[in-house]
């Protein structure tokens, strides 16, 4: 049996080191970056994208060559209406019809 890993390219969040999957946009666009010259006075251009962590919901800026590859698969987002029913799990509303 041959156990093939799944990569994904990614960063990791400067707050809490979870990894960051890139979008497709990202992607295209390092991938077209990387046919281009370079930059001035013979460097390689650097761009800068902001992304979102999904478990610490910050956003931070973070450049090309933060760029890694990251094993696994990543983690699927929770959509905003989600966190708010995961949230409303946890309050005890008969105190509250009762006051």
């Amino acid at each position: 049996m041959t156990s093939e890993k799944q990569q994904y390219r990614g960063v990791f969040c400067f707050s809490c080191r979870q990894p960051i999957p890139l979008p497709s946009i990202v992607l295209q666009i390092e991938s077209a970056g990387q046919n281009l010259d370079t930059g001035y006075a013979g460097q390689p251009q650097r761009r800068v994208f902001s992304l979102r962590c999904r478990a610490c919901d910050k956003e931070m800026p973070y450049r090309s060559v933060d760029i890694v590859e990251i094993e696994g698969i990543p983690k699927r987002r929770l959509t905003r209406a989600a966190k708010d029913v995961a949230s409303l799990r946890n309050v005890d509303f008969s105190r509250a019809a009762n006051a």
